[in-house]
């Protein structure tokens, strides 16, 4: 089994918005030192996770140098494979988590203590394990999936008030759905920023 390469919030952050561009280049990110940023780009292309090329018209700049020619950092394939597996460590996780507090809620129904009344519990036995067996499995990728099927689609904030997630892997969790087949727009509304929807589902689920 092929290790999980561990990466930090930042370097997460940057190898998500440079999977989320069609030519795999990215900016520094708002906010993030130069410092920070000098840092963040040597490890992950020490790592081999992202390479650092001429920029091409229209890609973002990620550093000048003293010559004031522009570079781009571009991520590689071993950086996708990164967050993949980041993002599906992080699902496994959870889960453990989320069968622990759905066993600790459930609630041991007593038994009647009209003899009757136990006699007719008892002679319908698949009464008593209904509400166990009849609600549908809702799971993180599901809930990411409706909001984005909306005619309205889903902004990142709406996306990570529902998961729970951070950011970074909100954003790995729709890079995930883009590799499994399904096809999200992403457009930008004044004071929402991205807009995120599903306009084309996958091809298993359309079958």
């Amino acid at each position: 089994m092929t290790d999980i390469i561990k990466l930090s919030d930042n370097q997460s952050k940057v190898l998500t918005a440079a999977a989320e561009r069609e030519d795999g280049a990215v900016s520094v990110p708002e906010k993030m030192k130069a410092a920070a940023a000098n840092k963040v780009a040597q490890a992950l292309i020490e790592r081999k996770l992202m390479r650092e090329i001429r920029a091409k018209p229209g890609m973002p700049v990620w550093r000048r140098d003293d010559e004031a020619r522009c570079f781009s950092l571009v991520i590689m394939s071993a950086g996708r494979k990164a967050l993949e597996m980041q993002t599906a460590s992080a699902l496994e996780q959870k889960a453990p988590r989320q069968k622990e507090r759905k066993a600790e809620s459930v609630v041991e129904t007593p038994a009647p203590s009209d003899p009757e009344g136990s006699k007719e519990a008892t002679s319908h036995p698949s009464a008593n394990t209904s509400t166990k067996t009849c609600s549908a499995r809702v799971t993180k990728k599901s809930e990411i999936i409706a909001l984005l099927q909306r005619p309205e689609g889903a902004s990142l904030e709406a996306l990570i008030a529902a998961t729970g997630w951070l950011s970074h892997t909100t954003r790995a969790a729709l890079t995930g759905l883009r590799k499994s087949g399904y096809e999200i727009e992403r457009r930008q509304e004044k004071g929402l920023g991205s807009i995120y929807r599903i306009i084309l589902p996958a091809s298993s689920e359309a079958a």
